[in-house]
């Protein structure tokens, strides 16, 4: 890779320089124990990798299942100016002694080159050591002359000790220099005349520890230069069998599959009665608050007979009870995941009385995988993070993060753009982790209305990922599922509902028959040659222009259509229906973001392309806006309906249709 030739074991994508790229490799010491060393791949985004390598540890102990967290070590490596800079790192560090993310402490090394690029410590942080951050956690932090070898080993086997011992933290502060400017291309003499002057004058470290071994007795100078010479020889052996790579042999590329295979994900009935019967038992003398009993029992109801209809919350638990049925582990966490932020999941159950839990969906049947539900820290950076790389390790079963309000999710944008959309297409790292974002117009404000859906669509790209916005709960079950059987791993970005968890339902019996449907026509429509208005959209917004219609009485000359994966488009399957409807000339799209947002400029490129110049398409939703939403309420209100007016009434086509 660092001469530009690949391998056969080489995944081609887009690629990546050489400093971000992973490695991972057998080390052998010489007593001929074997050590795995994963190198996980990185982007200049500084210190975002941290809590991606800690998600990957705390999903190789789990795989192992090794509770003590003690068979595999973090390393995380920092510069000074990044670690006392990043709030990832604090966000990180905090990880540490909760119970969803320990991983029996992480050894952090300071590489402290006492510079960041250009800024001098006391332009880059108010503490007087780089390390001072890591004071909040009441870990050990040792400082060291990276110039003395010796006492850089000393400290990191300290480091070692105390960590395997106690299962936390320790932090190793190497003060040393940086012998050329950053990126070893930048010259740092103009902006650091005085540094730089020393550092040429600086004995380099192997020089410096030579004659100190010399002056000591401990070697001679002969054999002193003979232990240079024959380890510079290896490595030079190394580099000359890495390079007999076959020049200009053509590069392998990445197997295609096909997403649009349907993936088996139905279950028999009598298994989900099972699965609905067991995750709402309550054991003897467990106090469960009323409001929560009450809940249970309509979620009971909902798979008691094969005629029942089962909500959001229900086909949820159901998809996660049937994977760990089939031996598949599940993990989600997320701030208030536990319960749900809309009281939907109560997946785990607190005694009133005693405080104590109990979770239902890790006790249906004997030897069956587990859940583990956690509540996450106040934290979208490191949290989110931490779960892409316990999904890239853990590849048989569903990992799902879920943001309080899907408006939140920007503060992990970094792991969003760096790692979840390009991960597989720079370093073939893959991930089938799920995003749940709450996303909907419910009149509370621009904070708690939109998951920025058009953010993620304008990442997509090279089927990177999966971006969906459902419209029942049958279509929630089969997605997740799909998750872990399909032949192919993509992350899914999920837009789930707020206000209409519990209005919506699916009959039980689509959860035991079909499959997952990338688009979704309109059932109700008798006579497609009698459709004068053919109207698009995605997500729960389909619900208020179904009764708008139903008002309008317009049931037999408009149809109602649901895209439901909005990436990767199902552009054969959205031709037909323009095909079926030939009647239809004025093509909408509805949403409720404003057209500067939602799905409308991702949807706008792909309808130029479908209907050329033969048919108009036109926009009903909010006018082009800086904020999400307003925080009125009655504007909200006003707006909403003004959105439902234009979708069936008088509308300017787009210009270019």
């Amino acid at each position: 890779e660092f001469e530009g030739v690949f391998g056969d074991d080489s995944v081609q994508g887009s690629g990546d320089v050489k400093y971000h790229l992973g490695a991972q490799a057998i080390y052998r010491n010489e007593k001929g124990s074997e050590l795995s060393v994963v190198l996980a791949p990185n982007p200049s985004h500084l210190e975002a990798v941290n809590p991606v390598v800690e998600g990957m540890a705390r999903a190789l102990c789990d795989e192992f299942g090794d509770r003590s967290y003690s068979s595999v070590l973090p390393i995380l490596v920092h510069g000074d100016a990044a670690f006392a800079g990043q709030g990832v790192v604090q966000e990180t560090l905090n990880l540490m002694r909760l119970r969803g993310y320990r991983t029996g402490g992480t050894i952090h090394i300071i590489i402290n080159n006492q510079i960041g690029f250009t800024t001098s410590p006391e332009d880059g942080r108010s503490t007087p050591y780089a390390s001072g951050i890591a004071k909040f956690v009441q870990v050990p932090i040792l400082h060291v002359n990276g110039d003395s070898p010796e006492a850089c080993i000393a400290a990191i086997e300290f480091a070692f000790a105390y960590r395997q011992q106690f299962g936390e933290d320790v932090v190793v502060d190497i003060y040393s220099y940086r012998k050329y400017g950053h990126n070893e291309g930048d010259d740092p003499t103009a902006t650091q005349p005085l540094l730089y002057r020393k550092i040429r004058k600086h004995q380099p470290v192997r020089q410096r520890y030579r004659d100190e071994l010399v002056a000591r007795g401990v070697l001679t100078a002969d054999e002193a230069d003979r232990i240079a010479a024959e380890y510079h020889a290896r490595l030079q052996e190394a580099f000359d069998r890495r390079k007999q790579i076959i020049a200009g042999s053509s590069l392998p590329q990445r197997e295609t599959v096909n997403v649009f295979a349907p993936v088996a994900t139905t279950v028999p009935l009598p298994t989900l009665q099972e699965i609905g019967r067991r995750i709402t038992e309550i054991p003897p003398g467990f106090n469960v608050h009323p409001k929560v009993a009450d809940e249970l029992s309509r979620r009971r109801a909902q798979v008691e007979s094969e005629s029942s209809s089962v909500g959001w919350g229900t086909a949820e638990a159901l998809a996660f009870g049937s994977l760990l049925l089939e031996g598949k582990p599940v993990r989600l966490t997320g701030q208030d995941s536990q319960r749900g932020t809309f009281n939907h999941r109560q997946a785990v159950l607190h005694d009133y009385e005693t405080d104590s839990i109990y979770i239902p969906l890790n006790h249906i049947a004997p030897g069956q995988e587990r859940i583990h539900i956690y509540n996450s820290p106040l934290s979208e950076y490191a949290v989110l993070g931490f779960e892409y790389g316990y999904s890239t390790i853990c590849t048989r079963g569903l990992t799902l993060w879920e943001a309080q309000f899907g408006d939140f999710a920007n503060g992990a944008q970094i792991v969003i753009d760096q790692f979840i959309a390009a991960g597989e297409e720079k370093w073939g790292q893959v991930s089938n982790l799920v995003l749940l974002l709450p996303h909907g117009y419910d009149g509370q404000g621009p904070e708690h209305s939109s998951a920025r859906l058009e953010r993620y669509l304008q990442l997509c790209g090279d089927e990177n990922m999966f971006v969906c916005f459902l419209t029942t709960p049958a279509q929630l079950f089969h997605a997740l599922r799909r998750q872990v059987h399909a032949p192919w791993r993509k992350p899914l970005v999920l837009m789930t509902p707020k206000g209409y968890l519990r209005k919506v339902q699916s009959p039980l019996q689509e959860l035991v028959q079909g499959s997952f449907r990338e688009v979704i026509d309109d059932q109700t429509i008798v006579d497609p040659l009698q459709v004068e208005r053919l109207i698009f959209c995605s997500g729960m917004f389909y619900y208020e222009l179904l009764s708008e219609r139903t008002r309008l009485q317009a049931d037999r000359t408009v149809a109602i259509v649901r895209i439901e994966q909005l990436y990767p488009l199902a552009l054969p399957h959205v031709e037909q229906i323009l095909a079926k409807y030939t009647h239809a000339e004025q093509i909408v799209w509805a949403q409720e973001e404003p057209m500067n947002m939602g799905a409308w400029p991702f949807m706008l490129e792909q309808f130029l392309t479908l209907l050329g110049k033969s048919r108009k398409l036109y926009y009903a939703g909010r006018p082009r806006a800086a904020s999400p939403a307003t925080g009125s309420f009655l504007v909200h209100n006003q707006e909403q309906a003004a959105v439902l007016e234009s979708a069936f009434g008088r509308l300017e086509p787009i210009a270019g249709c």
